[in-house]
Formats: C-alpha cells, structure tokens, sequence
C-alpha cells in the first residue's frame, strides 16, 4: 500500500521515516518496512543513530485542543522517553556519540519562536545547553559546525522571503567564532555537510530544491528540479541526503548525482483510517427546537428528534458532506445550508431538495415564521431575501463594512430587522418588508444588534452599546467604557409603551406603524452589562444573554454566559440559567432551548430550570440517541475541499489567486495516501501555503493520540553533582517576587532554597536521571535537599505547569535592570511580546514606573503580532512638553503619563504582523531610531471565525495592509530597521545582546544633545 511519507532520514543503508503516525525504518537493499512504534503518540522526524541501531524521535500528542510533545528513543523493539521538555517543539538534529543526541527546543526559553539547542544523553536523560544561542538547526563534522537560523519547513507560506527566512552560519574552529555565510532572497533550511559541501534546501527560485556550496559559501549549485512539490526536510549521514516531496521520499547521491524516488509498499492496515463514533456534545454546534422536535449539528451531521422520546434520525447525506446554520420549518423539516454554500430542505421523510441558487458564502439564516421564505447574508456583506414556494430571491441590503449578523421575523412573516453595519465600528437597526422596502429605525452613530421580536408583533427589542458612562481605569491614567450595553425596546405601532401606562386600559396595537417610529426607542430600566443576545418569548418574557467581563491574560477555555429573563410584567429580572454557552427558543418563542458544555436542557419560557432533576422533569433531552458516526476518508476529502472552497471565497483579492482553481486537483490526488488527521494536517498546510501569503493557517484539534500529561517546572535550571549524586540548582528565575506567577516555587514562603542546594530525591524517591521524569503530571512534590552548607531539608513545593512566562519575566527584568545600570537611571525599559492582552498589559506594568525617564528604550523583538499598536504609539506620540512642579516631591511630567522625547526601538526577525506594523509606525512617526533585524513580513491580515467540522481552526488572509508611501511593500517583506545590528552565536555564548547595548548607546547620545 503506497502511504504519505514525511521526514525522511538515513544512515548507510537504512532509511527511517514517518507515516501512519509512527517512524518505520527500512533498508534500501530490500525495500521493506518496519514499523518502530505503535501508538504512543504522532511520531515523527526519525533520526538514526550512528551505530544504525537506534532511532530518537519527536512523539506530539494532540487530544481535543490539548499538545504536548518529547523526544524518545527506541532500540530492541522499545521506546523510551529521554526528554521532559514538555513541548512539541522540539526535535533532533542528530547525533553525536551513540549516547548523545543534539535536540533543538524551546524549552527553559522567553518565546516560542526562540528555539536553541541541547546535547542530550539518551541513557540518564541530562543535558546541556550548547552556545549556540537561537538556531533552528545544526549540523557537525569534525570541527566544523553549520548552524540555521529562520523557518525550517513552512509548508503554510510557499515563497516566503521576511526577515525570518533563514540564512546559515558557519564556525571552522568548534564554534569559538562563527562568519555568516548563505542568505538567498528565500528560505534557506536544513544544513547537511557531505564531503566539500554544505548542502541545503531553498525556494528562492520559486520551488524548494536542493542546492549546495563549497564550504566559502561560495559555487552555488542546484541539484534537483522539481517544479510540482517543495522538497522539504531534507536529512544526510554524509554521504547521501534524503528528502520529502509530495508524499514521496527521494534519495540523492552527490557521488553519482543520482536522483531516485523510493518505492515504498507500505504493510499497514492504516487504522486511523476506520470508521469510528465521535462524542456527540464535543462537536455540537448548533442546537434549534420547533414545535415537538429538536434538531441539532454535530461533527457537521444533521440529526432529527423528539424531545423526550423516540430516535434520532441522520439527515442530508451520511457522510461527505458538511451542514451548517440550520432551521426548523413548522413542519419539522429541517433547512441549512450544506458545504457547497446551497440552501437545501431536508425532510423528515428522509427527502432532500436543494435550492440551487448561488448566494456566496451563507453566513447567517433566519427562516419566516410560516415557513415560506429565508432571509440570507453572505460574506459579501449582503442580505438577501428567499421565498421557497416561488423560488426566488431579491437583494435587500449590502453593507460597506461588515457581514450582516443579527435579523428576525416579526409574527407575520411579513417584516423583519436586521443590524447593519453602517461604520468601521457603528450598527444602525433596519426594519425590512417582503416587498424590499427599507427603513432606518435606529440612528447610525451607535452599534445596535441582536434585533428580536416580541412574538405578539407588539415591539422589537435589541441591544445597543449605546449608554457610554465611562469609568475610570484602577492603575494608568484613563478611563475606560466597562460596562455599555443595554437592552431596548421599539414599540411598532404608535402606542404606549410597557414602561409607561396610561390611567385607562388600552388593547395591544400589533401593526407596523413606520411614520414617527424612530422617536419609539425606549431602554429597558436595568444597568448595563456585557449583553451579547436578546430574544423576545412568550407572556413578555425576554432573554438576556450576557458574558462576565474578566481580564483576558487570566481566562483559558471555552466562553459560558448568564442567561438572565426579563418579565415585561412585574419589570423584574432573574437569573435563568449559568454556565451556558448558548440557546435559542421554539419557533413560536413558547420554548427555549439552553445549551451547556455536556448537555442540552429543553423547558417552557415560563418555567424555571430544575437543575437537580433528570429527563424530562429537568428538561434534559437525551442525547445518548445521537449517534455521530464518522468515515474519516470521507470527512479528509470535504475538509479539503473547503478548506480550499474558503480560501477561494475569502482571500484578500481574488486576482492573487490566479491558478487556485487548479491547485485543489494537485492536492486531491494526494489524498488515498493519507491514513491520519496528522497526516491530512500536513496536507492542508501544503495547500494554503500556495496563496504565498501570510496568515494562512492550519491548526488541529485531535490527532486522537492519549491526552498529554502536563510537564512540571520548578522555575530553575539545575546540573547534576556526580559525586553527591543530586540535582545542584545553578540558577533560580525571578521577577518580581510579589507578583502573581513571578517567583520559582524554591523561593516560595517556608521553602527559600538558593542556588547550590542540591535536591536529592522527589517524593521519597531517589533521582537518578533527569529531574524533569519526577515532575511529571504534578501539583506538588515533596523534595528531599541537602543544602549549600551540608544540612538535609524536606521541603513540600508546588510545581509549575508552566514555566515560560516566569522565564519570560526573568528575561525582561534582567534587560530593565542592565538598562538602569548602564544608563545610570536615565533610561528605562519596557518589552511589548505581543499585540494583545499580554501586550497591553505588559506595556503599562513597565510603563507606569518608566516613563518619567530621560529616555525609553522600546523593544518589540519577538513580537508575536495581535491588533493594539495603535494604542500603544498613541501613548508613546504624547510627548512630555514640560513639568508640573509641586511644593513637595519630584516634577510632574505635563501632560501627565506623557512619553519622553528620546526613545529607541529594538525589534527583530520574530517581530510579526502588528509587531511589523509597529515597527513600520515607530519609524514612519518619527518617535526615535529602530534597531536590530528585518521584521517578519506577514500583514494581511485574519477574521478568525471559520472552523471545519472536527474544530480545526483554519484562516484566510482577508485585510491587506496597505500604506501611503509604501503601499503593500511590508508583506513578505518585512520592516528594515534604521541599524541592522546582529547578534551572533558567539554573542549568545558570552550572554551579550549588542542590540540592546546600541538602543542605550543611541539613548544616551541623544539625551545628552
């Protein structure tokens, strides 16, 4: 059987490789494969040893949004973990002894894009930290060492020529000095040095191949010629190089100049492949009730059923096909929209029409009351209007700015409302009739949205953030809008409102009455709140659905809500229901439908929940009927499909995609030989990166391999004492201790251990390899120490899951304190790792005690991207234009919390996308010199909404920045800085960052003007 085979290694005659999620070897003579491993994970970039009788390995494991990854080694038929670094980001890049290998990692490292290397001994598990600095890759031959820096293997971005595109170093003395010494205009990746020559892999022709260089850097020459797939991952012993190519494994002889494709029969009975059942409440999406039937979504399969009895029935095709956005007809039939963004009715006599008109990609279906018609939006932001009986559709309303998301029916099937974006950050309500007429009811100076109405055609409510009553914010000087949503009301007809009666009963109105309608807008009397849905039910009930504000650096997880209900007859407002993550109510709002993680819970509007009750009593429906049966062949080929569908409807600008059309077929055919979700990841990715754009992303929910068990961390780096046989601690991380999750657990109140203590044994047992294999899967340990001056200590710690964001402080801290030292408390210091919360919040952490420096120094290396520079450089461009001198104390700076007029920015190849905008900013506004390397290049930019039907994330480049003076010239490109300054590995291996050295040497020079 012909598999997809990938990372490819070779050590005399052996070949090593991965498919089917394990590493098989096979020996070229015979051609025929064994397999080393069997489920213990993803197994993948083999590499042999030099004895040809191991093979260490990386094993990820990916299980409903958890990963985790090590390296092991396996040898007489068994594999042993060697490494507890606890991230899949780390792999081998060979071997130097047969009881050393050089792994590359992140581990014990500020950022995950700073990746160094390591000699691991196989047999006990230590290691050490090679001086290499950040590198990617290495290879080595005698005193010569070849390190990478840059991309490796980027299948998701083809033809990627940013500043983190690789280049080679070389050192001709074991590293005491090394001298660059290839950077092609494209990705330079994986070294391997055979006789003369530095072999490597580039596209900077346009298809990855395989070239060389004399060991001067000098005598380029191409070797291979492929123009269909990349070559990647690209593996030699020294004497021949092996390679991937579209699923195949090449070997290359540079004696012979010889290219063959390995023909591999592979014996697998590739049981990833089988069919298999898939839990219900995982994948559900959507959750609808009418009349006496729920039916629900999941895994992209539409099931019909009864409440409380009876089967669930599988609509619509069985397998290959995804649905979506799904209504209950009040016949029971269900309508959705299937993968081909077609409308189609499924009945529940198992029929199934499909209305086959073109409406774009369908993002939003609302179904009349009666059945009969369907209001539509698109992601060409326009809402159309279908009616079923006549087949036709007419176009109500194109927005300029944004998909149209929230319309309902009034009762009569006739009017509906919907919010239209009318701004970059405004929605107005519209009221619309069957017969195309439009009209405003909200002014377009707000964001008004989740329009409802009241089933009795009475009003229409909605939300709106209109009700600014700002707050101020606890720590920097501003204020903020906390809490701005309120739920409205808008009474149809020209009549009272429920809010003010008059003396005399009056009956409901329930025509429209359009004339004078927007003076008709009433609030509801609640306070705000963080309102994110409205829906009106029956006997004036109204739902409130509303998430807690809460700081995003502390929440992880999915989102739940409180579902609150509003009586329009008392004007009291209760809670309904918590932890909810959604609902939606009966198509005569009679019923409410609540969706919680694991179950749903179907009650009267008029009811309250019994939570403590079971099956109908409670609410409860029964979704052990719901068998969700999966044919994983089928769900691959429509994954594909719309992954490229996606791309097709959504990028940027359609006339960059010239040849998409063709680009499926070169992927499909590729796709019999795919046997795992892992594999079919690799080939999603292949496929996006032929936008040859950024953003273009793949990420996985479940390779179903075992859960990982999370990898403790004491926030400290130790070396093992022979002689007392302990793990002696060479240096404890600190930031500020009294912050939360700044402190190593050593240094933790009644542990206060220090450096040169050495632990001796975890939990009572003795440590005789690495230290890390104690930790694993811990919250506490309990620690048996001898201490620097010879005493014994038992000491209980807790263990750190996560030990990068201390690290990350550690880093930051030491760069703020060599700033103070070599300036003499001129100059201060703030880090920005990204442009999101963390970002945020890391810039006002430094900047509340920096800013009324002399100087700042500005450093966004490794900046992970996200979307504030805006509010960052508008901080930084409010100039400090003078004091405010008190009786007591120092200076005031006027305007207050303003920046000073010197600052210096530092920013490098791991600054990407609003890191390469801010970066791009600080020069463009002129706010000081930018130091260091050329950025990342990646700024066209995502909406990140679309998943497929297992929940992998997957994204289209959508916004192109574009600038004034430069117009897309960032992309793939990257932002060069003012002074390219360098750091080399010798620089890392003397712990000198000459960046930050000039940043303060500019600092001072201009402060001193």
């Amino acid at each position: 059987m012909k598999g997809y085979y990938m990372f490819p290694d070779i050590r005399g005659n052996t070949v090593a490789f991965t498919s089917d999620d394990d590493i098989w070897i096979m020996d070229l003579s015979q051609n025929k494969p064994i397999r080393l491993t069997s489920g213990i994970g993803v197994s993948i970039r083999p590499k042999i040893s030099l004895d040809g009788k191991r093979v260490a390995f990386t094993v990820i494991w990916l299980k409903s949004g958890k990963s985790g990854g090590d390296i092991y080694v396996t040898g007489d038929g068994e594999s042993k973990r060697v490494t507890f670094f606890g991230t899949n980001n780390s792999r081998v890049a060979g071997w130097i002894s047969e009881d050393e290998i050089i792994v590359i990692t992140n581990f014990h490292t500020p950022f995950v894009q700073w990746t160094e290397a390591y000699k691991v001994n196989i047999n006990d598990g230590n290691f050490e930290k090679l001086p290499f600095g950040i590198v990617s890759n290495v290879a080595i031959r005698d005193d010569i060492i070849v390190l990478a820096r840059g991309y490796q293997d980027l299948p998701f971005w083809k033809g990627y020529k940013g500043g983190t595109k690789g280049e080679l170093w070389i050192s001709y003395n074991n590293g005491k000095t090394f001298t660059k010494f290839i950077s092609l205009d494209g990705i330079v990746s994986w070294p391997m040095i055979v006789n003369d020559r530095v072999y490597f892999l580039s596209d900077h022709e346009g298809i990855a191949n395989l070239y060389s260089v004399n060991l001067d850097g000098k005598d380029l020459r191409k070797h291979t010629n492929f123009t269909e797939y990349y070559c990647r991952n690209a593996s030699s012993d020294g004497n021949r190089i092996v390679f991937q190519n579209g699923g195949d494994i090449y070997l290359y002889d540079p004696k012979s100049e010889q290219l063959i494709k390995l023909e591999i029969d592979l014996p697998t009975d590739r049981k990833k492949r089988q069919p298999k059942f898939v839990n219900v409440t995982e994948y559900m999406t959507e959750a609808v009730v009418n009349g006496n039937y729920i039916s629900l979504v999941s895994r992209g399969k539409i099931f019909l059923m009864r409440p409380w009895e009876g089967p669930a029935v599988q609509l619509g095709s069985k397998q290959g096909v995804r649905y979506r956005q799904i209504q209950l007809l009040p016949n029971g039939d269900v309508i959705a929209v299937d993968d081909s963004d077609k409308l189609v009715i499924l009945g529940k006599d198992g029929s199934e029409k499909k209305i086959d008109k073109d409406f774009g990609r369908i993002e939003r279906v609302k179904v009349s009351p009666d059945g009969k018609k369907v209001l539509i939006s698109n992601n060409k932001l326009e809402l159309w209007l279908y009616e079923i009986e006549s087949n036709s559709a007419k176009l109500i309303d194109k927005s300029e700015y944004d998909i149209i998301f929230g319309m309902d029916w009034h009762p009569n099937s006739e009017w509906f409302a919907y919010s239209l974006p009318e701004g970059h950050n405004t929605q107005s309500i519209k009221l619309g009739h069957i017969s195309g007429k439009v009209v405003r009811v909200t002014s377009p100076y707000g964001f008004d949205f989740s329009p409802s109405f009241d089933p009795d055609g009475r009003y229409l409510y909605f939300l709106s953030a209109r009700h600014l009553d700002p707050t101020n914010d606890k720590l920097i000087f501003n204020l903020s809008f906390q809490r701005v949503v309120k739920p409205y009301l808008l009474v149809l007809s020209n009549a009272y409102s429920p809010f003010n009666q008059p003396l005399e009963e009056v009956s409901d109105k329930k025509e429209i009455e359009l004339e004078g309608i927007e003076d008709r807008v009433i609030p509801f009397p609640v306070d705000e709140d963080n309102y994110v849905q409205i829906a009106g039910a029956k006997n004036n009930k109204i739902f409130l659905f509303s998430y807690p504000i809460r700081g995003f650096r502390s929440f992880t997880g999915e989102i739940y809500g409180k579902l609150e209900v509003y009586d329009l007859d008392s004007k009291t407002k209760e809670l309904f229901a918590d932890n909810v993550s959604g609902f939606s109510l009966s198509g005569d709002k009679s019923k409410i439908l609540v969706m919680f993680k694991d179950s749903l819970r179907l009650v009267d509007v008029n009811a309250k929940i019994d939570f403590n009750a079971q099956g109908k009593k409670g609410g409860v429906v029964d979704l052990s009927r719901v068998k969700v049966y999966v044919e994983p062949e089928r769900e691959w080929k429509q994954m594909l499909w719309e992954t490229w569908k996606l791309m097709k409807q959504n990028y940027w600008d359609e006339k960059n995609l010239p040849n998409w059309d063709s680009v499926l077929a070169k992927y499909e055919k590729l796709l019999d030989r795919i046997s795992t979700r892992f594999e079919l990841s690799d080939l999603l990715q292949e496929m996006q990166g032929e936008t040859r754009t950024s953003h273009s992303y793949e990420s996985a929910y479940d390779y179903e391999t075992p859960e990982p068990l999370s990898t403790g961390g004491l926030g400290a780096e130790f070396e093992f004492d022979k002689e007392n046989k302990c793990y002696k601690i060479v240096k404890i991380y600190v930031g500020d201790p009294t912050n939360e999750n700044e402190r190593s657990p050593l240094r933790d109140p009644g542990v206060q251990l220090n450096v040169g203590d050495c632990i001796k044994a975890v939990d009572g047992e003795e440590v005789k390899n690495n230290l890390y294999y104690y930790l694993l899967n811990k919250d506490q340990a309990i620690l048996d120490v001898i201490t620097r001056d010879g005493k014994n200590r038992r000491v209980t710690v807790k263990v750190l899951k996560d030990e990068r964001f201390l690290i990350y402080r550690y880093w930051v801290e030491r760069n703020r304190e060599y700033v103070h030292e070599k300036s003499k408390g001129r100059l201060g210091y703030i880090h920005i790792p990204d442009m999101m919360f963390q970002g945020f919040a890391e810039f006002y952490r430094l900047f509340i005690s920096e800013f009324d420096k002399d100087g700042l120094i500005i450093d966004v290396r490794f900046n992970r991207g996200g979307s504030i520079s805006g509010l960052l450089l508008e901080k930084l461009m409010l100039k400090r234009m003078g004091y405010d001198i008190p009786r007591n104390g120092k200076p005031i700076p006027v305007p207050f919390f303003s920046s000073p007029k010197v600052l210096i920015g530092i920013t490098n190849e791991y600054a990407g996308s609003d890191g390469d905008i801010f970066s791009y900013l600080f020069k463009k506004y002129k706010l000081g010199v930018l130091v260091g390397k050329r950025t990342w290049g990646g700024v066209v930019g995502i909406l990140p909404r679309y998943r497929l039907l297992d929940k992998t994330y997957i994204s289209q480049p959508e916004f192109a920045v574009h600038f004034e003076d430069i117009g897309l010239g960032i992309e793939n490109h990257g932002v060069d800085p003012d002074i390219e300054i360098e750091i080399k590995p010798e620089d890392y291996a003397e712990d000198k960052d000459p960046q930050l050295d000039k940043a303060i040497e500019l600092a001072l020079k201009e402060i001193s003007k």
